[in-house]
């Protein structure tokens, strides 16, 4: 069977596969395919049970011409403004509607990952993402982990606010045995005669990144394979699955295929598509710098046993934002969300007296200056014996100079997480086995790196994981293993999160609820004296 994959070459261009490589294509290039010969046939015993179609079209098996059908798909739209001329809220409303024109039967299919992390995301939790994309035709977003990002009901009131249905097909409420509130399991969309079944997969990893406490995150290939057959009893022509990378979600999806097409976001393939004459699997990158459009042409008919049959071929195109025009009226809502927090954003904190590495590879494999600030702000302000935070709690991923003058915004960039301080009542043994768990992970750069206040810890990448921690001191004396300790922590690691799990059980002495944030805690910390200092004091070495 050919098989037809398109990818970055080596050397950065666009190349596309059938059966082998064929000549380099430039990024803007549309992509037609002309796949008839592998057209995918689909039973009726899979698709189409003879009374779902009756109801549809009023008469079993009818054969109908030809449909043409475009499936719009972007992710990741964090961003309100275009970067070097190519995406951003406007021109992706402009490529919307662009393609509305062109193309009756379309469906814009947004692949989430949008309600966070922003600057303006930490302020109204998202709300000005959904109010956007209400202005530009959705018609069905997933729901992946940062959109679980700011908590269950934080998600909830974002999804009655949308004018689109947000999926989840394997996320229920713990309380109801239900999907979340507000959120739909799956869709069907009409498309001219067609009807298209669209289902979403949240990362199981969601559980331990957020600070979703009454979701359950379930196995999503079953929970796929038994939605898409449900749709399919249900009459739909094709089955639209969307996912996301985190935790290799989309590598499962793929493998099991639940669906007819699979649209899904990797962070090492900036854009792909693969068929292989039954199944299409497409990705393209965040921000909307380019948008993937998938024509399909899709005939009902009748095969050769007598049953109903759907036969579609697909001819994807990749969309160069920048050749697209701004949506004038969304320009104008993008522009007054970003003015209306500019005034607040630009007020000055302090000045940096040396410079500042916030970049990610600085955070997670060793002792940083700004997470040393962090940490030791959350001790000072919750009177703890010791404090822990995460690597991938402190974002921002550049370098200041000195001399730099701090304002919220940049504070707001580097801290982007709604994490409060929590206080817990923690053993020397737990403890040492939370950072144990920190360092497990360092050569894959995982979030969980972890940073102390008041502690001293010698850690050995040479050795395998759960072996690196050589030794941890608190105050300046060997940790004692039974000994308690007041630990300052963020909320979202009590709850477990990153990999912090032996912190869930703990018993709290603060509350997250009693606490302020830490990034205001980090800007009043600044203010008092007008100056920031970076400081590294060898509280972490580590080996390698």
């Amino acid at each position: 069977m050919d098989t037809i994959g398109i990818f970055n070459g080596a050397a950065g261009g666009m190349r596309i596969r059938f059966g082998r490589t064929l000549s380099c294509l430039a990024a803007s290039l549309t992509l037609g395919l002309g796949l008839v010969s592998a057209a995918a046939v689909l039973s009726a015993q899979a698709q189409q049970p003879d009374a779902a179609a009756e109801a549809r079209s009023g008469k079993a098996a009818a054969e109908t011409g030809p449909v043409h059908l475009t499936i719009l798909y972007t992710q990741g739209t964090t961003e309100l403004d275009e970067t070097a001329g190519r995406g951003g809220m406007a021109r992706l409303a402009g490529t919307i509607r662009q393609e509305r024109a062109a193309h009756p039967n379309l469906l814009v299919l947004h692949g989430g990952q949008t309600l966070a992390p922003s600057v303006l995301a930490f302020y109204d939790q998202g709300a000005h993402i959904i109010d956007l994309l209400n202005g530009m035709t959705i018609d069905a977003m997933a729901a992946l982990n940062r959109e679980f990002h700011h908590g269950d009901d934080r998600l909830s009131a974002r999804a009655f606010e949308a004018g689109f249905p947000i999926v989840t097909t394997n996320t229920v409420d713990r309380a109801t045995g239900r999907t979340p509130d507000g959120l739909e399991d799956a869709v069907v969309l009409n498309a001219g005669p067609l009807r298209i079944g669209v289902m979403a997969a949240t990362p199981v990893l969601t559980r331990e990144t957020t600070r979703a406490q009454r979701t359950e995150f379930r196995d999503p290939v079953p929970a796929l394979r038994a939605k898409a057959a449900a749709l399919r009893a249900d009459g739909v022509d094709l089955v639209v699955a969307m996912t996301g990378y985190a935790g290799d979600t989309h590598r499962s999806v793929l493998a099991a295929r639940p669906a007819d097409i699979v649209l899904y976001q990797d962070r090492n393939r900036p854009f792909a598509v693969d068929y292989d004459g039954h199944f299409l699997s497409a990705t393209v990158g965040p921000q909307a710098a380019w948008v993937l459009a998938l024509d399909l042409t899709v005939e009902r008919g009748t095969g050769p046993d007598g049953k109903p049959q759907v036969i579609w071929t697909p001819a994807p195109r990749l969309i160069d934002s920048a050749t697209v025009p701004p949506d004038p009226a969304v320009l104008i809502q993008s522009k007054a969300y970003a003015a209306r927090l500019d005034t607040m954003l630009r007020m000055e904190v302090g000045r940096l007296t040396a410079p500042l590495d916030t970049r990610k590879e600085s955070l997670r494999t060793g002792e940083n200056a700004f997470a040393n600030a962090v940490v030791d702000t959350l001790r000072e302000t919750l009177d703890a014996d010791v404090a822990l935070i995460n690597g991938g709690g402190v974002r921002g991923d550049r370098q200041y100079p000195a001399d730099t003058l701090l304002t919220r915004r940049d504070i707001y960039t580097i801290l982007p997480f709604h994490d409060v301080g929590v206080v817990l009542d923690i053993t020397g043994q737990q403890l040492w086995e939370a950072v144990e768990s920190g360092v497990s992970a360092v050569e894959q750069l995982q979030g969980r790196f972890p940073h102390l206040s008041n502690a001293r810890a010698e850690i050995d990448l040479t050795r395998p994981p759960g072996q690196r921690l050589r030794s941890l001191s608190i105050g300046g004396k060997p940790v004692g293993r039974s000994t308690r300790y007041r630990l300052a922590t963020s909320s979202f690691l009590a709850a477990g999160g990153d990999g912090y799990g032996v912190l869930a059980g703990v018993p709290r002495l603060v509350e997250d609820r009693n606490t302020e944030f830490i990034s205001t805690q980090m800007i009043d910390q600044i203010a008092r004296s007008g100056e920031f200092v970076p400081r590294l004091d060898g509280r972490m070495t580590v080996r390698r």
